[in-house]
């Protein structure tokens, strides 16, 4: 169980570290852009344009990943109590 605790706490800051990076990298990019659609916005139309949004899509999986091994032992408690 402490390996899977320990996998969670290094996926969620790896996720964190990726999503700041990505982050960073779109508006760095923000103003090379010259035009933008309104409907995703300036800063979306960046992550497209510059190619980032698998990485970013990737560090919501593993901020997810990891906050799911973090708490696996309290949601199967959660739901082996509601299936009861």
């Amino acid at each position: 169980m402490a390996k899977k605790y320990w996998a969670g706490i290094l996926f969620f800051i790896s996720g964190v570290i990726l999503y700041g990076f990505t982050s960073v990298g779109a508006v760095v990019y923000l103003s090379f852009i010259e035009e933008w659609s309104n409907p995703p916005g300036k800063y979306w139309s960046a992550v497209l344009q510059g190619g980032l949004l698998f990485p970013m899509i990737f560090s919501w999986v593993l901020i997810v990943l990891g906050t799911l091994f973090m708490f696996s032992k309290e949601l199967k408690k959660g739901y082996n109590r509601l299936s009861n």
